[in-house]
């Protein structure tokens, strides 16, 4: 029965989320896909293997430049990737709560509340939050490895290398993915801990079952100290730097559990701290390992977003996982203590309870994902109506040819149609300049010098004769 109820919560995921394969581009896709077209491949392949550089999220750069390469301008194809790699993870967060806790019910749990929640709802319509779904299946899907493989025996030199190539896939994809030696460190803490305290047990400890977790954390250094320094370095970016403080910590973890709940309450940094503490209290005094787990990863893996400013729902994707295995194994133990050793109340008290959700959660699930994709096809449609307005003022301009633009779209004043134009010819030695930029550096630019000149007039772009 529990299989049956998954293939229902999978099937109304993918109601759901398949309107995304119906989306366009929007701003951090046109930004991002640029990033990686104009500049080369074996920077983009170098970077993927020294994942300490600076270059930008390059496992994101493999998916948006491999598509482009093959398919082009042309944003199904991106969309139908992204879409493939939700539902795997969609079945990562089965498997990591059900070999975390070992219960099917907890898995359901999981799967309803935080497999399908509107607070990732970007992360299903917008393929700019490719970098967070794709750290998620290299974190998770290492880690449901990992502790496939500890069923039986420590990971051995092979594995454990295999195992490394998804941790540096996974740093390449985002920086939450720091997370990852943590989670499998906290698991053998957890369930395999050190024989003993005294010095010699811990140091074989760390040699065998922490290998991993040490590797890891070392992988983890270096990748820190890395993206600090370089020409594209997010320190450098006020949105990225990080600023320290326990109340920094304790505002952040107030910010991501509001973001996770998706409904209009206040949450302070004390009550977040006092919500921590009993959980902490709690997972003690049962003395359950998937409790003791779930609210130290939930503790640390706060850690990469708690001292920059607050980020959408996307943003805490990985880190969720910690709640679903936490909340999920609480409620089966509450409900174990309430039933005793009646198993058929149990089993009717467990799927009472997860109709009575799914009729709650459901028609809250669809309103606000169906508000989510409205909001990102109506961004979206902005630069579909801007490429096709282009393509029929200039259908096939010659190679290198020079396009200039003397206003920006809809009183915005950015990059994104110059990203767009160039995009969608795919010509790298087409030109186009923006007329602000001249206006900028206090000059002007000569139309004569251009083969076409565009102008934005009456809420569409014409071209200048």
């Amino acid at each position: 029965m529990a299989r049956g109820a998954g293939l229902v919560l999978f099937a109304w995921f993918v109601y759901l989320v398949q309107r995304g394969l119906t989306s366009w581009f929007d701003a951090d896709d046109l930004m991002n896909m640029y990033y990686y077209w104009s500049r080369s491949w074996p920077a983009l392949l170098k970077s993927n293997l020294a994942f300490w550089s600076t270059y930008y999220r390059p496992a994101g750069g493999l998916f948006y430049a491999l598509i482009y390469k093959f398919y082009g301008f042309h944003p199904l194809p991106f969309h139908i990737a992204a879409f493939v790699l939700m539902c795997v993870n969609f079945g990562l967060l089965a498997v990591v709560v059900y070999e975390l806790t070992g219960s099917r019910w907890c898995v359901l749990l999981a799967l309803m509340t935080l497999g399908i929640n509107p607070t990732f709802a970007a992360a299903y319509y917008d393929t700019g939050t490719i970098y967070d779904v794709l750290a998620y299946t290299f974190c998770w899907g290492a880690f449901a490895w990992y502790v496939r493989i500890r069923r039986t025996r420590v990971p051995g030199w092979v594995s454990t290398a295999l195992l490394f190539c998804l941790l540096i896939a996974a740093l390449d994809a985002k920086e939450i993915s720091v997370v990852l030696p943590a989670a499998v460190g906290l698991y053998e803490l957890v369930w395999h801990p050190p024989r003993g305290w005294r010095p010699v047990a811990p140091l074989r400890w760390l040699g065998t079952e922490g290998r991993f977790a040490v590797i890891g954390v070392i992988a983890d250094v270096v990748f820190v100290v890395g993206k600090q320094h370089g020409p594209d370095s997010l320190w450098n970016m006020a949105a990225y730097k990080p600023h320290y403080s326990i109340a920094a910590y304790f505002g952040s973890l107030a910010h991501y559990i509001q973001v996770l709940i998706y409904k209009p309450v206040t949450i302070s940094s004390v009550q977040a701290g006092a919500l921590l503490a009993a959980m902490l209290v709690v997972a003690a005094l049962t003395r359950l390992k998937f409790l003791w787990w779930g609210v130290i990863f939930v503790l640390v893996s706060l850690l990469p977003l708690a001292f920059i400013p607050g980020r959408g729902g996307f943003a805490y994707l990985v880190p969720s996982v910690g709640w679903a295995v936490y909340l999920g194994g609480l409620l089966h133990w509450l409900i174990e203590k309430l039933t005793g050793p009646r198993a058929r109340l149990r089993a009717a008290v467990q799927l009472l309870l997860l109709v009575l959700l799914f009729v709650i959660l459901a028609p809250w699930q669809r309103y606000w994902l169906n508000m989510h994709a409205h909001a990102a096809h109506e961004m979206q449609g902005r630069f579909q109506r801007y490429e096709s307005q282009i393509r029929e003022l200039i259908p096939s301009p010659r190679k290198g040819a020079r396009i200039l633009l003397l206003t920006d779209a809809d009183g915005y004043v950015d990059w994104d149609v110059f990203f767009l134009i160039r995009l969608s010819y795919g010509d790298p030695q087409l030109v186009v300049d923006r007329a602000e930029v001249y206006k900028e550096w206090h000059t002007t630019a000569d139309p004569a010098k251009y083969d076409y000149v565009l102008d934005w007039a009456n809420g569409k772009f014409v071209r200048v004769r």
